[in-house]
């Protein structure tokens, strides 16, 4: 699985961020999510549940 930001979507909500800290992040100065790194197999299940629970539908992901 390979995750992306479209942060001209993304309204900075912190959802994602909350729910897996270690792979997303808020960018204060850029008013969007930002990746931290790419999930390990055992995050990729909150990672996908984090891309579907999006209000704006910002987090893209998409299996290799």
């Amino acid at each position: 699985m390979k995750l992306s930001i479209d942060t001209a979507a993304c309204v900075s909500c912190g959802m994602c961020a909350e729910r897996l800290p270690a792979v997303f992040r808020i960018d204060r100065a850029a008013r969007s999510a930002a990746l931290v790194r790419q999930p390990q197999p055992s995050e990729q299940d909150d990672a996908l549940e984090a891309a579907e629970d999006c209000p704006a539908g910002a987090i893209i992901s998409k299996t290799r």
